[in-house]
């Protein structure tokens, strides 16, 4: 059985993207960016940030669309004024309140009625079409993200309106997900480590969930406030329960541990250099209480020498919390202590992509920290590895099809039994809203 984690309380029942406490947000997002990143080499705690700014943060990580129409409350309100997104939110408050409303918990009952239904997928998107094709302020709003910010790359070939209808699914079916695996406890598609903390039909987490979205769910029957809010605050309870907010443990990334390499990029002589970056794969231990596998060790040793002879000004270490199940050890800091610690490596040489769960992963958010920090793309990138992995590497592409909808890369070549490089692709930057933990 699952260790079950704290829980709740109680949840206000407003939508947490807009909670009246800002002053305790800052303060307590302020001790975190000096504390909580600050003692991460040292100790195998990793860094828990306030429950609001991971809201915010994991939204705006995993669903660009819904994040701005939360941050831009006139915005909101012109794409809430459509009466058929009224209709909708009503008619979803009206299902959620009666399921909510009996009384045996039921947390697979209360996922049922918070999920989106095919055809109330298709009318919000008809309505939000239909309102940014005859609204200029809309239109005006909502044009920038979905072709010029690079939220949706994915989907620049397609008109605004076929772009907006996409970038609306992906929310929607992306919330399903979180409440399906996080709420109802259906199986993720790597359930050794990404399942949900309670056991099936937990009377628990059944309890928490009612007595946080009853009261919302009286709340927007009477008046809706968007069209989207019962279940994205839903999911996002979900998440905090289960204890699972890997996605945003680390933000923002250009700070804590990245502080000293980000600085150091503006002032880095990249005519000196062949590749980017030196990618290191991280390698997560079975074992509980391993904070770095002897193979992981061993990758650094490989990424180190090459970092010596002077191919790349900087080294990535990439890898999240991920082996054993929920780990205290993340295998980017890890391998980051390892390099500076040991391998005397220095600290502002090292950025920790602290997030990926697989090999795609470790290639796509690798991109993903070019791209955020400025490290120009017109050079490729060098992964070092051992060779079973980096001979894996040079077959992944299907799999990256199938589990991320594109390769994340291009120009992959084998430049030894240990390394492989490969050259961006803007797609990286394409949200990933069927993967909480790491979208």
């Amino acid at each position: 059985m699952a260790k079950r984690p704290a829980v709740l309380k109680r949840m206000p029942p407003e939508c947490p993207l807009r909670s009246a406490h800002w002053g305790g947000f800052f303060l307590g997002l302020l001790a975190w960016l000096c504390g909580g990143l600050s003692v991460c080499l040292g100790q195998a705690s990793f860094p828990r940030p306030p429950a609001a700014y991971a809201d915010s943060a994991l939204v705006a990580k995993a669903f660009p669309l819904l994040s701005l129409l939360e941050n831009q409350a006139g915005l909101r309100r012109l794409v809430g004024s459509n009466k058929a997104l009224r209709a909708v939110a009503r008619h979803h408050a009206a299902r959620t309140h009666q399921a909510f409303g009996r009384d045996q918990a039921d947390a697979k009952r209360y996922a049922d009625s918070l999920c989106w239904k095919p055809q109330e997928i298709q009318v919000v998107g008809n309505a939000l079409v239909n309102t940014y094709s005859k609204n200029i302020a809309v239109r005006t709003g909502l044009a920038p993200l979905l072709k010029e910010t690079g939220s949706y790359p994915l989907y620049a070939s397609q008109t605004d309106t076929a772009a907006l209808r996409l970038a609306w699914r992906d929310a929607a079916l992306g919330l399903n997900r979180m409440l399906q695996v996080y709420m109802a406890n259906q199986k993720p598609r790597y359930p050794a480590i990404d399942s949900s903390s309670f056991p099936r039909q937990d009377a628990v987490l059944a309890q928490q969930v009612r007595a946080a979205m009853l009261p919302l769910s009286i709340g927007q029957r009477r008046r809706p406030t968007a069209f989207y809010t019962l279940p994205l605050h839903a999911a996002l309870l979900a998440l905090r329960l289960n204890d699972r907010h890997e996605a945003v443990r680390y933000e923002p990334l250009k700070a804590g541990l990245n502080a000293a390499p980000y600085a150091a990029v503006a002032s880095t002589p990249w005519a000196r250099y062949p590749f980017s970056a030196i990618l290191v794969p991280g390698l997560g231990p079975e074992q509980p209480g391993v904070a770095l596998d002897t193979l992981g060790a061993y990758r650094c040793r490989l990424a180190a020498a090459r970092y010596r002879q002077g191919l790349a000004p900087f080294l990535v270490v990439s890898g999240g919390h991920v082996h054993p199940n929920k780990t205290p050890y993340c295998e980017a800091v890890e391998m980051k202590k390892y390099l500076i610690e040991t391998l005397g490596i220095p600290e502002a040489a090292v950025i920790i992509e602290p997030y990926a769960r697989h090999t795609t992963t470790n290639l796509r958010n690798t991109f993903r920290l070019l791209y955020a920090f400025g490290i120009p793309t017109d050079r490729p990138l060098l992964t070092v590895t051992d060779p079973a992995q980096s001979s894996y590497i040079l077959g992944m592409a299907e799999r990256c099809r199938r589990e991320l909808g594109y390769v994340p890369y291009r120009d992959l070549q084998k430049r030894s039994p240990e390394e492989n490089t490969y050259s961006a692709v803007p797609e990286v930057r394409q949200p990933d809203p069927y993967d909480p933990l790491d979208p």
